[in-house]
C-alpha cells in the first residue's frame, strides 16, 4: 500500500478513517441493516489501522537508532496502551453528565487532532520509506596497539 499510495498518505488515511468509521455508531438504531453497516464500518476502520500501525512502526524502525529501538517502542506502547484507561475514566464520567451519544461524538472529534497534527507534520508529503546512509564501518582494533 505505501508503494501504491505512499507513506504519509497510508499514515494519514488510517488516521482519518477511525474518526469516520464512528459516525455510523452515531446514527445506528436497532436492526440487522445497522449491525451490517456497523460491521462494515469496523472492518474498514480495522484495515486501515493496521496499514496505518504497520507504515508507523516501520518509519519510526527506520529513523530511530538500533541502540532505541526497545526504548522507542516501549513509549509508543505506554503512551497508547497507558491513555486508555484515562480515556475510560474520562468517557465515564462523561457519560454521568452528558448522554452517551454526546460522549461519542466527543470521542470522534477528539481523534481529529491527530490527524490535524499529521497533515501539520513532514509526514504529509512522505511518498516513500527514508533511506539513510548507513554509517562507515569501524575498523578492528590491531593487537598489540595501544
Amino acid at each position: 500500500m505505501t508503494d501504491r499510495f505512499g507513506v504519509g498518505p497510508v499514515i494519514i488515511t488510517g488516521f482519518v478513517v477511525s474518526p469516520l468509521a464512528q459516525v455510523p455508531l452515531l446514527l445506528a438504531g436497532p436492526g440487522r441493516g445497522w449491525q451490517i453497516v456497523l460491521a462494515a464500518a469496523l472492518t474498514v476502520q480495522l484495515f486501515w489501522a493496521t496499514a496505518a500501525g504497520v507504515s508507523q512502526r516501520t518509519l519510526r524502525q527506520i529513523l530511530c537508532a538500533p541502540a532505541f529501538q526497545g526504548r522507542m517502542q516501549a513509549v509508543s506502547t505506554t503512551v497508547t496502551a497507558g491513555s486508555r484507561p484515562l480515556a475510560a475514566a474520562t468517557a465515564g464520567t462523561l457519560a454521568l453528565v452528558l448522554d452517551v451519544p454526546a460522549v461519542l461524538a466527543v470521542g470522534a472529534l477528539l481523534q481529529v487532532v491527530p490527524v490535524l497534527l499529521l497533515l501539520a507534520s513532514p509526514v504529509r508529503a512522505l511518498r516513500a520509506m527514508p533511506v539513510l546512509p548507513v554509517p562507515a564501518a569501524v575498523p578492528p582494533a590491531r593487537e598489540g596497539t595501544s
